[in-house]
Formats: structure tokens, sequence, C-alpha cells
């Protein structure tokens, strides 16, 4: 079993792919535990002899695989990708391939417990000073801010109320970071736009608490998404805004931030507030 780690990413998806998924085989469940760490060194080292198609087709059968397991499993079988965390383009796939699966699969509490479990590295990636070339991609993914949603979808099986305190606690944790900025207003935009009540408080929130983001670059499409949002919401709830000081001001606060950065469309709407 232990001459398992000498194989070559081939041999082993080859291997993987013959394990049935929900398996209670003991000897399956031997070969994981040793293939399982094995993958989680070689899929994410940017090595240009191993195939990319072998590499998502692991990735692929991993994620169908994780996705039909226990929570209590799931745990257990991601701790050697946990450990093994890279900043990398590989890390960002292994998220987009978990989307992609489970757009298919439609295993919400499986999902949130893959998402659970990598919460704290996202985190750490985020809070360090230098900045990596593959955080925005991984954190676009992670945080479901996918460049692959339909054009018309507005909600997601897998984005349930309960994921208010997820972007709440995202906001919250890493907001200071351009990256979760753009994609929270772009999931607000698309399959989170149930939330955009919430999501309003969540971006004005970032934006009073971090303030080296006015000077700072932000990610193409950034403010358009925050204009977009902004304008649905005060067109919907204009009534409610001029009622409250504080839901006003959470509003302001917003479209201040949208005109410092040369925003006509905040401009005009800071203008039309009640």
């Amino acid at each position: 079993m232990n001459d398992l780690e000498k194989l070559d990413l081939e041999t082993l998806k080859t291997a993987f792919e013959l394990i049935p998924l929900k398996t209670e085989n003991e000897d399956h469940k031997k070969f994981l535990a040793i293939v399982f760490p094995g993958f989680s060194k070689k899929l994410f080292q940017d090595d240009d002899r191993d195939d990319y198609t072998v590499k998502h087709r692991i990735l692929n059968k991993f994620a169908c695989f994780i996705l039909n397991s226990t929570k209590e499993e799931i745990e257990t079988y991601l701790k050697p990708f946990v450990d093994n965390f890279s900043n990398s383009k590989e890390m960002a796939d292994f998220f987009q391939e978990f989307i992609t699966v489970e757009d298919r699969l439609n295993k919400y509490e499986e999902f949130w417990a893959v998402w659970n479990v990598f919460y704290d590295k996202i985190v750490e990636i985020c809070k360090k000073q230098s900045s990596h070339h593959y955080t925005k991609e991984i954190l676009h993914n992670y945080l479901l801010a996918w460049p692959y949603w339909k054009e018309d979808a507005k909600e997601w099986h897998t984005l349930k109320d309960r994921e208010k305190l997820f972007f709440k606690k995202v906001a919250e944790d890493i907001g200071h970071h351009p990256s979760v900025l753009y994609s929270l207003s772009k999931i607000l935009n698309d399959i989170g736009s149930n939330f955009i009540d919430d999501g309003i408080i969540w971006i004005s929130n970032i934006l009073q608490k971090n303030n080296q983001l006015i000077s700072e670059e932000l990610e193409t499409n950034t403010t358009y998404y925050m204009e977009n949002i902004v304008r649905k919401y005060i067109m919907k709830n204009r009534h409610k805004i001029k009622k409250s000081v504080q839901l006003k001001n959470k509003v302001i606060a917003i479209l201040n931030f949208l005109v410092e950065k040369g925003s006509v469309t905040g401009y005009l709407l800071r203008e039309d507030i009640p």
C-alpha cells in the first residue's frame, strides 16, 4: 500500500475512479487514507508534466466522492488538502470543481461542510500583507463570485437564508480585501440577489470599517455591481430609507464611496435620496 505514494497521477487517477461513491469497504478506505494525502500534494503542484486533463478528472471525481460522504468523513478526507493548502491556480480550480459538481448534485449540507473546513485558510491568505497572484481567483470561487453562472441566474439551490450568516462573517473577517468587496457585490447582482437587504448592510459596514478601500484600486466592475445594488435597493426601499436615519446613513456611506470613485450614478442617487 505504501508504494502508492510513488505512483504517478495518471495511475492513481485510474485506481481512484474505480472506487465507488459511499464505499464502506475497509480496503477502499485504507487506499483513500494513502491516496488523498498524495493527491493533496501532487494536485497543487504547478508541474507541467502532469496533464491538466488528468488533474481535472481527479478533482471532478474527488468532488463527487466528497459530496457523497458524511460530514464526519468530509473533515477527515479533506484534512490533507487543508494542511497542504496553497495560494495557487490549482487551489482556485479545486473550489471551482466543487461548485460545478454541486450545481449538478445539490448536496447542500455536504457542500457547506466542505466550505467551512477551508474558511480559516481563506481568512489566512487574506490577512497576509503580501498579495499573491492567485488570491483573487481563489476568493472569487470560494465566495461564489464564479464567472460561469448563467446571465439570468438570480438564485442557487445551495444558497439559502442560512448563508446570510456566512457572508456577514466574511464581510466582518476579510472585508478589507478588495476581492471580497468585488465578490459580495457580484453575487448580490446574481445568485445572491435575494440577500440584497442584508447585502447593503454588509457592503456599507465594509466601507465604513475599511477606509483604505477608498484609495485602493478596485477590481474591474466592482463599482458597476455596487451601483446596480444600491440603485435597486433605493428604488425598492425609498420609504423605509426616509423613515430610518440609521438605514439612510448606511446607504449614504455606499453612495459617498461610489462618488469618491468617480461614479456619476452614485452622485445622482445621492442627490435623490429623500
